[in-house]
């Protein structure tokens, strides 16, 4: 499970098909509207054997094996999105003065990983966030701006692993990348008018 910060939805200007790597979205020919560009992907889809990978697929040998589809075109091009898991999530949001929705029903204080194995094995400590929300881009930014200039330098967390269950660290100076990559995503929003928002 993860949360990802990016930009409010914008209205599209047309419609793309796509395997949905970048430089094939890019370059995919533009529909004026999503059923139109979903008639074509069906079309294709509908002898996937005949099917190549599009003009600037970055992975040939895989997306032809996968059906296309209509993507909208974005006003303001790509937007910048951030993509976190939930246990770096409590970090960040906490950063942020952001909680994760402490006021939602059955809403339990997190407890944080242990860093051994308990002593019976049994329990596995998996963090769940109801974590999203939205903020204007100021408000967003300034949140940001203040975490980078009190919080602490991340020492990180290492990888813990339960039998066969691996649970993922965080490596040192996580926190300030991740706001780093937030601050490059409000200063985005910021320019574009949109919100900043998470889910």
């Amino acid at each position: 499970m993860t949360v990802t910060f990016t930009a409010a939805t914008a209205p599209a200007v047309g419609f793309v098909v796509t395997c949905g790597c970048d430089e094939a979205t890019t370059r995919a020919q533009r529909f004026d509207d999503y059923r139109a560009a979903q008639a074509a992907a069906d079309q294709t889809n509908a002898a996937p054997d005949q099917r190549g990978p599009l003009p600037g697929c970055s992975m040939p040998t895989v997306c032809p094996e996968y059906p296309l589809r209509a993507e909208p075109i974005d006003p303001d091009g790509t937007a910048p999105l951030i993509n976190i898991s939930n246990a770096n999530a409590v970090v960040v949001l906490e950063a942020l003065g952001s909680p994760s929705q402490p006021t939602a029903p059955g809403h339990q204080d997190l407890e944080p990983f242990p860093d051994e194995v308990p002593g019976n094995g049994v329990i596995i400590p998996v963090t769940v966030v109801d974590a999203y929300g939205e903020l204007a881009a100021e408000e967003f930014l300034g949140r940001v701006l203040t975490a980078l200039a009190l919080a602490p330098e991340d020492a990180g967390v290492p990888d813990i692993q339960f039998g066969r269950t691996h649970l993922g660290g965080r490596p040192a100076g996580y926190l300030q990348q991740v706001l780093r990559n937030l601050h490059d995503l409000a200063a985005w929003c910021a320019t574009h008018e949109r919100r900043v928002v998470w889910h």
